[in-house]
C-alpha cells in the first residue's frame, strides 16, 4: 500500500524533523523472515524504510492477509497481527511512548500516522468483506487492481511488478498455490493479463478487470 502523497520517509529527511529521526533504529531482516509476531512484549511504531512486508492473521493452519506495506508506510506492533519480509526488508523502529512524546508539537507527524493506519484499516475491512462475500476469483482480481494503483503505465498495458511468488499470492487471497496458477493461466487465456515472469503482470484493459471484479 504506497502513500505517495504523504511518504513519511521524505518528512523524516526534514530538518524540522530531526530530532525524530534519530530516536528512529534501522533494522533489516531477509526475504521470508518473519519480523514481528504478536507473542512479542514490545509495543513499537515502525516506518518501511525499503522492501515491502505483509500483515497478517494466522489461526491454527489458516493465514489472512490484512495488509501490504512499502517503503513510507507505517505501523504499530500493538495488533494480534504478524508481520513478514515480502522482499529484503529494512524498518526504522521506535518505541510507541517515544514517538507519542513528539506528536503533539509536530502536527504533521500525527496527521500522516492517521493517514496510514486510516488506509490500512479501511484496507483490512476490504479484505474482511472479501473473505467472507467473494469468490477466490475476485478476490484475486481485486488484488490485481489494488497493485495496478500504483503500477506504471507500457503503453496501452498497465505493468504490475508485484514481486510476489504464486504461493504469495495465493496466501494473500487465501487460497492454494495451485488454485491461484490456474486461475491466472484462465486471465492469460481469456486476455485479461499477461504473465510476464515471476513477481510481473501485465494488465491490457483495466476497465474490463474492474467490471469482472465488481460484477
Amino acid at each position: 500500500m504506497r502513500l505517495p502523497e504523504n511518504d513519511l520517509l521524505q518528512e523524516l529527511d526534514k530538518p524540522e524533523w530531526r530530532a525524530l529521526r534519530q530516536q528512529l533504529v534501522s533494522r533489516t531482516y531477509p526475504k521470508g523472515r518473519l519480523v514481528f509476531s504478536p507473542r512479542e512484549p514490545e509495543n513499537l511504531l515502525f516506518v518501511v524504510a525499503r522492501g515491502r512486508a505483509r500483515i497478517y492473521l494466522a489461526y491454527r493452519d489458516k493465514e489472512f492477509t490484512m495488509a501490504l506495506l512499502d517503503a513510507g508506510d507505517v505501523y504499530t506492533t500493538h495488533t494480534r497481527a504478524h508481520v513478514e519480509a515480502l522482499e529484503d526488508l529494512e524498518l526504522l523502529v521506535a518505541d510507541i511512548t517515544v514517538v507519542r512524546r513528539f506528536l503533539s508539537s509536530m502536527p504533521p507527524l500525527a496527521s500522516a500516522m492517521v493517514k496510514v493506519l486510516g488506509d490500512l484499516l479501511g484496507h483490512a475491512f476490504s479484505v474482511i468483506d472479501g473473505l467472507v462475500f467473494h469468490d477466490v476469483r475476485r478476490r484475486l482480481l481485486h488484488l490485481l487492481l489494488r497493485e495496478a494503483e500504483h503500477a506504471c503505465p507500457e503503453g496501452t498495458t498497465t505493468c504490475l511488478t508485484h514481486g510476489l511468488s504464486t504461493e504469495q499470492l495465493a496466501t494473500i487471497v487465501g487460497s492454494s498455490r495451485q488454485t491461484v496458477s490456474s486461475l491466472l493461466n484462465a486471465l492469460e487465456r481469456e486476455g485479461l493479463v499477461q504473465l510476464r515472469g515471476r513477481g510481473r503482470i501485465g494488465i491490457p484493459d483495466l476497465d474490463t478487470l474492474r467490471h469482472l471484479a465488481d460484477t
